[in-house]
């Protein structure tokens, strides 16, 4: 397969540019606190980044690049390989002493959202903990759809680039150009982001506390947590981290018919009215659970934690309020099953997604009565659409493709041979970058895992906020041999 190198670099060559630029407020934080080595090693890095990406963005000519949905993959591999990458050097030249596994788990995950960690973020310096709430800030919009924004300039084609970029079934536009929409998304996050920030002001946390867990569960990465005692969590920041991971988890495209006033979009929306009934629904179980278990003695109370950990678990945030390696079996089984769905489509969360989840549970329900009425013609409706045969055979395969992955990373963890509940946990962790689980890993805890399963980890939680395809069709035969594919 050929592929258009001036695209990939004007595309990578931006990349490098944000990300240089990203490393700006972190290096201002090392030099408050005085932190020399992570100063030298942010100030190094965001020169080259900054450096190199203008120096490819300088030279090269401003055509119009038209690229191919393989390309496009391509590309969003590439892309978020070279950031993650990029990513590490802070923490690998801070002179902390970080294995290079670690670095890179550190990297991936913070990039990815998954917000599982090998560093106690306690015993790291401020500026590299706030380096990795800001990967995840970006991250859980995505680096590559800034850069989407500004493909008019660059002369790129971006309706190709962002699907393979945004997680989701479908890619809504919320205007006529992708470049837009990628620019109003944005403008929607950053909003969201301050309003969070403000509330978090009042609750005792400090402003740079308030910081980092404001740009940690917007982009549903977690919590942010420096060992202070200001971290206990009171219901008032329960509240305000629970509402912000569901905004974080919902269409971005809601906000968007919101701010226009078109409210039957919203409420007629499938997708949402599942989410929030999945979360609703799951929540009283958790707390009936908790209840009959002798955990929780008040119904209410335990109400209120079921509802902010089933949030956590579904919007694939990945905090815990309590140990819940503890709780009952069955209030452990609801939120694997929410972790298992995830949020919406075309949000920050990951794993499956619900509109997935819908489409493959209304073939499941097809293929039933098909068996009762082979002649008959029932087309699977969405909002009173049907479903294309191409989309549902893309749902289809990814789920089987989601579940064959998640079967063979827990076989590959099992080499650390621990227990079963860890083992099957780490896979489900990393692949929907939810960052925690039960067993050994909770609290997103990776620190005992061996350097290759470190690696791996890393692997699966790019492999998960990609969606699959970008990983997988590298390994594939015809993705590269352009005479056996010609789009």
């Amino acid at each position: 397969m050929t592929y258009n190198h001036r695209v990939i670099l004007r595309t990578v060559s931006v990349i490098l540019l944000f990300e240089g630029l990203a490393m700006l407020p972190p290096l201002f934080c090392a030099v408050f606190f005085d932190e020399r080595g992570p100063a030298s090693a942010l100030f190094f890095t965001a020169c080259c980044c900054i450096a190199l990406g203008m120096l490819v963005f300088r030279f090269l000519k401003y055509d119009s690049l038209k690229i191919k949905q393989r390309e496009s993959y391509f590309i969003a591999f590439i892309s978020w390989f070279v950031v993650c990458l990029v990513g590490t050097l802070p923490y690998a030249i801070s002179g902390c002493g970080y294995s290079f596994s670690d670095c890179v788990f550190e990297s991936v995950s913070g990039w990815t959202t998954t917000g599982a960690w090998t560093v106690p973020l306690d015993t790291m310096p401020r500026s590299l903990v706030f380096w990795k709430a800001v990967t995840n800030w970006l991250g859980g919009m995505g680096l590559l759809l800034l850069t989407i924004s500004l493909f008019p300039v660059l002369g790129v084609e971006g309706q190709k680039m962002i699907t393979a970029e945004v997680p989701g079934v479908k890619i809504e536009k919320m205007s006529s150009r992708i470049s837009d929409t990628a620019k109003i998304t944005y403008r929607i996050y950053v909003v969201m982001t301050a309003l969070e920030f403000l509330l978090l002001l009042p609750s005792g946390l400090s402003s740079f506390e308030a910081l980092l867990n404001t740009m940690s569960t917007i982009s549903t990465a977690g919590l942010i947590n420096l060992g202070s005692d200001a971290m206990n969590l009171t219901p008032y920041m329960k509240g305000v981290f629970t509402v912000f991971s569901i905004v974080g988890s919902i269409n971005f495209m809601m906000y968007f018919f919101l701010y226009h006033r078109k409210w039957q979009p919203v409420w007629k929306n499938v997708e949402l009215r599942t989410y929030l009934g999945l979360l609703a629904g799951g929540s009283v179980i958790i707390a009936a659970a908790l209840v009959i278990s002798g955990r929780y003695d008040s119904f209410a109370e335990a109400l209120g934690d079921g509802f902010t950990q089933a949030v956590a678990f579904g919007a694939t945030s990945g905090f815990e309020i309590d140990d819940i390696n503890m709780w009952p079996t069955m209030a452990k089984m609801i939120l694997l099953i929410l972790l298992f769905i995830g949020g919406c489509g075309n949000s920050t969360s990951g794993s499956v997604k619900v509109i997935r989840f819908i489409i493959f549970f209304k073939l499941i329900l097809r293929g039933i009565y098909k068996r009762i009425h082979p002649r008959a013609i029932r087309p699977v409706m969405i909002q009173g659409k049907p479903v294309s045969a191409a989309t549902a055979a893309s749902v289809t395969v990814f789920m089987m493709m989601f579940f064959l992955v998640f079967l063979i990373s827990s076989l590959v963890f099992s080499l650390e041979n621990l227990d079963m509940e860890t083992t099957l946990c780490s896979s489900l962790a990393c692949i929907t970058n939810n960052g925690t689980a039960f067993g050994s890993i909770i609290g997103g805890n990776f620190s005992h895992f061996s350097s290759f399963s470190k690696l791996y980890a890393s692997l699966l939680m790019l492999s998960g906020r990609l969606e699959l395809y970008a990983i997988i069709l590298l390994f594939t035969p015809s993705f590269w041999n352009s005479d056996r594919a010609r789009s």
